[in-house]
């Protein structure tokens, strides 16, 4: 895969106008959290410029060592999109960011705001970790009861409604579902996969999420695409159910 980042970067620099510059690092959104920090940790392994945009009062723990370039600001304030946006070059934008408190439109905001700054500033892909269920998803899992849960049907067609912005907006997105996930610690399985197969549902780890990412950074197969991940080893519940999970 570091290969072909390196062609494409190179073809890209070839088919600039002289003088011109090339987008390059990567802002990550969401990168306090499970997933987030996995991801950034990742990249920063393969050699990626990294920039986070976290809230004044996260915790920072997870993301301890790492070399990011720390931006504050919220992704429910449009100003504090574009302002981590200003003055910087952004080759891949990777959202794992999940409304910890179930806030309203935090979805089709946030991406509306990411995706107009990503666009004016000539990003060059988008990948999204999104829900199974998201949208018109809901339908092909019927036993799933999304509206005996409080507020889980509107929180899915908020999630529906950010991944039509991001594909709408015209950058190269992946979308990267998930649902059911392991605790933090648990190690990859070995036995996951993605599928463009919108009817599984199947627990996951963190850990393989995050390999799916970096499988997807860069990689135009995975443009367009919307990916399920299919893991028939796991059980759900957990035989150990972390608190918070």
């Amino acid at each position: 895969m570091t290969t072909l980042r390196y062609a494409l970067i190179t073809l890209c620099a070839l088919l600039l106008p002289m003088g011109s510059a090339l987008a390059d690092g990567v802002l990550v959104f969401g990168a306090t959290g499970q997933l987030g920090a996995r991801v950034a940790a990742l990249l920063i392994d393969q050699g990626e410029d990294v920039t986070v945009l976290v809230r004044d009062s996260s915790d920072r723990s997870r993301l301890l060592g790492l070399d990011v370039d720390y931006l504050v600001g919220d992704m429910m304030d449009e100003g504090s999109i574009n302002a981590a946006f200003e003055g910087r070059s952004y080759r891949v934008v990777i959202n794992t960011a999940r409304s910890p408190t179930a806030l309203k439109d935090f979805y089709k905001l946030s991406s509306t705001y990411i995706a107009n700054a990503a666009k004016q500033n000539g990003v060059q892909q988008i990948i999204h970790h999104g829900a199974v269920g998201a949208g018109s998803n809901m339908a092909l899992h019927p036993d799933v009861p999304w509206s005996r849960v409080p507020d889980l049907e509107p929180r899915m067609m908020d999630h529906g409604v950010a991944e039509e912005v991001f594909f709408s907006s015209g950058i190269p997105t992946t979308i990267i579902r998930n649902s059911r996930v392991w605790p933090d610690d648990t190690p990859p399985s070995g036995n996951a996969t993605m599928t463009e197969d919108r009817t599984v549902l199947t627990p996951i780890t963190r850990a393989d999420l995050a390999r799916f990412t970096m499988e997807c950074l860069d990689n135009p197969d995975c443009f367009g695409k919307v990916y399920h991940n299919k893991d028939d080893s796991l059980t759900w519940p957990p035989p150990s159910f972390g608190e918070g999970e």
